[in-house]
């Protein structure tokens, strides 16, 4: 007690487990006509519907009590058709957020259709996390 330590040989109490990992992804996509301006807005609305629970329906209609967990994504890393050996690979993932800007410095749209003026540059940022905890077995297989 005099020198401030604390000797104690159960290291499994200061242990207390490891975050699950987390990747990142922004893509910045500039369309050069209205049909490639779809393609992004089909691309963003697949990234959303597919990070959101499903309500389920009960006797008294949709509430917010019963929900279907959201899709997973199993993200691989290419290269030339086979996953590239170089890069780590990812376990089984959520799509935890999503964060989409529309325009870039200046903000321009295409010309105007019946559901508005696409826009000229989209981003999203995608955070993904890993559903399993990664082990040192795991991590020998490559992730």
């Amino acid at each position: 007690m005099a020198t401030g330590q604390i000797i104690a040989d159960r290291m499994e109490l200061a242990f207390k487990g490891l975050p699950k990992r987390g990747f990142q992804y922004t893509f910045k996509m500039i369309p050069k006509s209205e049909q490639e301006a779809e393609e992004v807005r089909n691309i963003v609305t697949a990234f959303k519907m597919n990070m959101l629970p499903e309500g389920m329906e009960s006797a008294d209609g949709f509430t917010g009590k019963n929900l279907k967990i959201p899709n997973t994504f199993d993200i691989k890393y290419m290269f030339v058709g086979r996953e590239n050996q170089y890069l780590n690979k990812i376990s089984t993932c959520v799509l935890e957020s999503m964060n989409v800007t529309y325009g870039g410095d200046r903000f321009k749209t295409f010309d105007g259709n019946e559901d508005g003026a696409p826009p000229m540059e989209t981003t999203i940022t995608l955070n993904f996390k890993e559903m399993e905890l990664i082990t040192k077995q795991r991590a020998e297989e490559g992730f």
